[in-house]
């Protein structure tokens, strides 16, 4: 395999390296990489080619030789995704050329067309020209079809090094193209891509399949019924060959890796900020895909108001760094939502082939038991004791203590956030727990930018409440203490996180806070808001009463950050001595020790020294997926 194609993904299909890519990827790709990638070629793979590679030893050489080997053929990019590579897509030949013409005007990149008859080049000049005009065109050749002399060889060779192409296109049809290729790889001067027939589908002298038959993979029958002499033979060989084959490797090589097929339910959604399981389950999956493992991860698919103000999609996509993405369906009704998510999504990763689900908090561990009776090795988070949440009604907190309790009794391994958790599963259920913390990244601190245009904010300028807008988390403290500061200690109070304006608690802070135009809403916020208010905060604020382990702790500490938190054990045990601390739920010590920290600037600069490099030696996501996995794969006794 050539250097080239080691920072890339693969997927091996009957012995033949097919890239896991899009045409997208690819295009950035080559476009980046070409003067790596010159003297080199790159073979785009079908059914045909695959399965006469898996068949001649010396033709599967050439293929895994080249620099990249496409999917051309749907069936290809399918099988990948079949065996966990979710963003395995199809990059044909016909339609990468037009991408990378399409690139040629700005980049002035030199094309060489090598191959087919004289009659098809002339026609595909005058097609080039009429459809991309400024496309540098510096030669066609259409060789004999008896093999070439040395001499003769010699002089295409020379004749093709001296227009000096950056992509040269090949257009022999397989095997012949490849074996051309791959003895002139590192003879030319520009990068070789075979092609096949894409020279007579840009010509027009050959009609190609239509969109929708392509789509529903069937653009062979549609070639087959164009051309059955010649397609038919080939198409009995290779085709049913290819079919029964590759589902055999399939399964077996599934059944191999079965282990590492990981389904996670729980969160929300991913990608989302929506609360700390989604953060979680977002970095611990694709930490998990850059380790081999295949990732799926249930999402909720629901819209309602609270998401169109935070500007979240009602529908993610396919797949998000390397994880796959199923949407389960949910009702709007918050009291039915997790339930009714958890039993369809726990359903769907039945037939998912999985061999680990691992859940995510409380209330969606009630349906861990379903699986276990199917032989799935089954891992529960609980990132959060939820049914102390004032949120609750009795019996949503029955529910709640009821997935706890299914989680303590009948998950393979339990997963805890803190020590106290540790200790209360212990003196509670008599169940001995991991205790594995999440992780945190060192951040990059920004400049006070586009919170000073928005919202009117400065450097060391205000202080920092960053949540969701409910009970447990303590804000209508931190909005009495700040009450009773003379002019808020002269800090201005940013309350920054997603809320539902109709609830209860939301109309009790928006009451709180009327009428003082010291205190900001900001609302939702992601990206560089998010970034901008971390980084330029004076003192960072969690009066929260109950938590599980708060990312935003993390992440306020990992900007550098002078954090002021709740005493109970979940935040104390993250900071240690890196932090202050107020007695929970006092609103007069909160005040108290707002006051001192705005009377001694020399205080806060100190913590907002320490803090990063104490929470990011502390907390290492790396630490934090070695741990999981050997919970994955049982070898944490080892």
């Amino acid at each position: 395999m050539s250097k080239a194609i080691r920072t890339l993904t693969y997927c091996p299909i009957l012995g033949v390296n097919i890239n896991v890519t899009d045409m997208d990827a690819c295009v950035d790709y080559l476009s980046s990489e070409l003067n790596n990638l010159r003297g080199q070629y790159i073979c785009v793979a079908n059914v045909h080619t695959t399965v006469t590679a898996y068949r001649d030893e010396n033709y599967r050489h050439i293929q895994n030789a080249a620099a990249m080997s496409l999917p051309d053929g749907k069936p290809l990019s399918l099988t990948s995704r079949r065996r966990g590579f979710p963003e395995a897509r199809r990059v044909a030949g016909p339609d990468l050329m037009p991408a990378i013409f399409a690139l040629s005007k700005e980049a002035g990149y030199k094309h060489y067309f090598y191959g087919s008859s004289e009659e098809t080049l002339e026609k595909l000049r005058q097609k080039l020209k009429q459809e991309w005009p400024y496309l540098n065109i510096v030669g066609m050749y259409s060789p004999p079809f008896a093999p070439m002399s040395a001499a003769e060889d010699d002089e295409i060779v020379a004749r093709i090094n001296a227009a000096k192409p950056d992509f040269i296109w090949v257009a022999l049809g397989a095997p012949k193209q490849e074996a051309w290729m791959h003895a002139h790889s590192g003879q030319l001067c520009g990068l070789m891509i075979g092609v096949g027939a894409a020279f007579d589908f840009l010509a027009g002298t050959i009609r190609r399949a239509p969109r929708l038959l392509q789509g529903m993979y069937l653009e062979w029958l549609y070639r087959l019924l164009k051309d059955p002499i010649r397609l038919t033979p080939r198409y009995l060989k290779t085709n049913f060959s290819y079919i029964f084959r590759a589902g055999v490797e399939t399964k077996a090589q599934n059944k191999q890796n079965r282990h590492k097929k990981i389904a996670m339910i729980g969160h929300k959604r991913i990608p989302s900020r929506e609360g700390g399981v989604e953060i979680v389950v977002d970095e611990l999956s694709t930490r998990l895909v850059q380790k081999g493992y295949h990732v799926v991860a249930y999402n909720r698919k629901e819209r309602t108001a609270r998401h169109k103000r935070a500007r979240m999609p009602a529908k993610t996509a396919k797949s998000h760094n390397g994880i796959r993405i199923i949407n389960i369906p949910t009702f709007r009704s918050n009291k039915l939502n997790a339930v009714v998510y958890a039993a369809l999504a726990t359903l769907r990763a039945l037939f998912g082939g999985h061999g680990v689900i691992h859940y995510h908090a409380e209330g969606p561990s009630m349906m861990l038991g379903i699986p276990r009776i199917f032989g799935i090795r089954v891992i529960s988070t609980i990132h959060g004791l939820d049914w102390q949440r004032a949120k609750w009604g009795t019996f949503a907190s029955k529910m709640l203590k009821h997935g706890e309790k299914t989680a303590a009794k009948k998950a393979d391994e339990l997963i805890v956030l803190s020590g106290n958790m540790k200790e209360y599963f212990l003196t509670t259920y008599g169940r001995d727990v991991h205790f594995i913390p999440n992780g945190i990244n060192r951040a990059i601190t920004q400049k006070a930018q586009a919170i000073s245009e928005k919202h009117g904010l400065e450097k060391d300028g205000y202080i920092l409440f960053l949540a969701r807008l409910v009970p447990e988390k303590g804000l209508h403290y931190l909005i009495e203490a700040y009450k009773l500061m003379p002019d808020g200690g002269g800090k201005k109070l940013v309350i920054a996180g997603s809320n539902n304006r109709g609830d209860d608690y939301t109309k009790q802070i928006r009451r709180m806070v009327s009428g003082n135009k010291n205190i900001i809403m900001t609302g939702f916020v992601q990206g560089q808001l998010l970034a901008e208010l971390f980084s330029n905060a004076y003192v960072y604020v969690l009066p929260s009463d109950v938590e599980g382990m708060a990312i935003s702790l993390l992440e306020a500490m990992s900007y550098g950050n002078c954090c002021l938190i709740s005493d109970i054990a979940e935040n104390t045990e993250v900071v240690e001595q890196a932090a202050l601390h107020f007695k929970r739920g006092d609103a007069r010590d909160l005040a108290d020790k707002l006051w001192m920290l705005a009377e001694h600037p020399a205080l806060v600069e100190k913590y907002q020294r320490e803090a990063a490099d104490f929470i990011c030696k502390k907390y290492s996501w790396d630490e934090v997926v070695e741990q999981t996995v050997a919970l994955y794969e049982n070898t944490h006794h080892q």
